[in-house]
């Protein structure tokens, strides 16, 4: 069953400017009206990128004042909350609880948020060869008409989208249940396991080669067939000894830096908390004092006034950020240390393997019997064990990748493939209709993934025309999820009023029922919204305010605490 995503309020806030500002969306439709820059596109932008989806473009301001953003939303009517500040992420359940903590997207975000979305597609990374789970901008791309980027080319409204090739047919098959989940999650068993068989065939490579050679090289590295050779090896793998454990002691002195560093800002960290606590008691202390403080001592009038508790206020705030960034220090400090334990370990390992070889060395004797004697018998005997296990190994790989074929076969229905076009084909020629673009190719258009050939006013149109027909499609035939619609800056190309006109009704009117909508809008050109709500934006450059700053900064704090803890 298909779920249904919504978003409930958004909440952004910057410690920088000291302005922050909540917006409530209707469950059905939300118009976000004003002027340009007013700050539309912005906070729309802001959705995404809460979810780890940024658009192409963001404007400098809205970067440089440091936004964080809380977003409310439910899957099918069970509340979440998501809250992005610099690059981490936390998302956290009804109740407040934190579900997830990180600062990794594609590795952690983008599975967790796929198995809450039931969006289960799995593409193949372009630089690592590997399946996985595409960022969140894949799972919100057809249902997002950005203002920048989203108005020249077909689901091109996020930035970053190039890692996966080719990817648009792939998503559009996924989205509008060409091809259901199922398959997609046949289809990463299946990329798995032929990784899985490669790299046994490439062991397997490996044994058949030193059966060809069959010198004892693979197994006897360095040993020799005469006492004098046999010496000489050892006093090499002494030598080598040395260098291994000088560069173990290397990589354990860079180990023990990165820990004396992440130790530092942990303590600085615990100091910073404890300042905050001091200062919060401090707010509230001055909160009770009058506005003037005559000292005994000195017999001098302090001010308690609003710029006194206002500095205050600011140094807690101080610390919150410091709080934010140092964690991200720790978190990438804990990243080196893991690496160079890893590192650490290889070279451990390394030097077993050398102390093994002189080990066996030691006993000179009946190590030269045995090789001069049955050597190669028992090195045969070794590899062709190995062999037989490989062959075994991939055999039943192969066995577990041709029933997956056979289930992805069944689940490649011709009817209902064509089925689904008609009913995206019909859409979009009723859409393009009513948008009066008229010079198309239909066997480019109709088709899914559609070629949008259109140029100058008639482009914009034919592709709102491709956006709601696909979406139509999406909601009558996805098993994955239905994401709020998101259309930004409709009136492009400087359409004219009856075709702006034609855009606006034919937006509104396309909304499937049960969806949600948000539309940003210059004007909605005389029309009236009778089932939603319209959000007007007036001031420019301005769109958070200094009044909001105190209830929206409470509103976030318990889960900020809770991403700084």
């Amino acid at each position: 069953m298909m779920k249904k995503l919504r978003f409930e309020t958004l909440e952004l806030l910057s410690r920088r400017e000291r302005k922050a500002r909540k917006i409530e969306f209707h469950p059905q439709l939300t118009v976000i009206k004003g002027a340009n820059d007013v700050g539309k596109s912005s906070v729309i932008k802001s959705l995404y990128w809460a979810f780890g989806a940024s658009s192409s473009k963001i404007h400098s301001a809205w970067t440089n004042a440091n936004i964080k953003a809380l977003i409310t939303f439910t899957i099918d009517g069970v509340r979440y909350r998501i809250l992005r500040d610099h690059t981490t992420f936390g998302i956290f359940d009804t109740d407040g609880k934190l579900l997830l903590v990180t600062n990794q997207i594609t590795k952690e975000l983008s599975p967790f948020l796929g198995q809450l979305l039931d969006f289960k597609l799995v593409l193949s990374n372009r630089n690592t060869g590997k399946p996985e789970i595409p960022s969140p901008a894949y799972a919100f791309l057809p249902f997002y008409l950005d203002q920048d980027s989203g108005w020249t080319k077909p689901l091109d409204s996020f930035a970053n989208l190039s890692q996966y090739a080719d990817f648009r047919k792939t998503l559009l098959e996924f989205h509008t249940g060409i091809l259901p989940n199922e398959y997609y999650e046949l289809e990463a068993d299946k990329r798995r396991l032929q990784l899985n068989q490669r790299e046994l065939e490439a062991d397997r490579r490996v044994v058949r080669r030193a059966i060809e050679r069959f010198r004892l090289e693979a197994s006897f590295d360095g040993l020799e067939l005469s006492i004098d050779g046999h010496e000489q090896a050892i006093e090499s793998l002494l030598s080598r000894l040395k260098k291994v454990r000088e560069v173990r002691q290397s990589r354990a002195g860079k180990l023990s830096e990165i820990l004396d560093q992440r130790m530092i800002i942990e303590q600085q960290m615990r100091v910073v908390r404890i300042s905050i606590a001091e200062l919060e008691k401090d707010v509230k202390f001055s909160g009770d004092l009058p506005e003037e403080v005559f000292c005994p001592t000195c017999g001098t009038v302090h001010h308690n006034d609003f710029a006194n508790r206002y500095s205050i206020i600011d140094d807690r705030e101080a610390c919150f950020e410091f709080l934010t960034d140092a964690r991200q220090k720790v978190v990438a400090l804990t990243s080196q240390a893991l690496q160079a334990e890893l590192e650490i370990h290889d070279v451990d390992r390394t030097l077993k393997e050398i102390q093994l070889f002189l080990d066996a060395k030691k006993g000179d004797v009946s190590l030269f019997d045995v090789i001069e004697s049955r050597g190669q018998h028992i090195a045969s005997d070794i590899f062709k064990g190995q062999l037989e296990d490989l062959d075994e190994q991939v055999a039943e790989l192969l066995g577990e990748i041709e029933k997956i074929n056979e289930n992805l076969k069944k689940l490649k229905d011709k009817e209902r493939h064509e089925e689904i076009v008609k009913y995206y084909s019909d859409f979009v020629i009723d859409y393009l209709g009513r948008l009066d673009v008229t010079n198309y190719n239909v066997d480019e258009i109709t088709k899914i993934p559609a070629k949008i050939s259109e140029t100058g006013s008639d482009l914009p149109r034919a592709l709102l025309a491709y956006f709601l027909a696909i979406l139509q499609t999406i909601h009558q035939y996805s098993t994955s999820l239905f994401a709020p619609i998101v259309v930004d800056s409709p009136n492009q190309q400087d359409q004219d009023d009856t075709n702006v006109g034609a855009i606006i009704d034919l937006i509104i009117a396309a909304r499937p029922d049960d969806a949600q909508m948000i539309l940003g809008t210059v004007s909605l050109y005389d029309r009236t919204i009778l089932d939603g709500k319209v959000i007007e934006f007036t001031e420019k450059l301005s769109v958070l305010q200094s009044n909001e700053f105190a209830n929206v900064a409470a509103s976030m704090q318990p889960y900020m605490d809770q991403l700084t803890a």
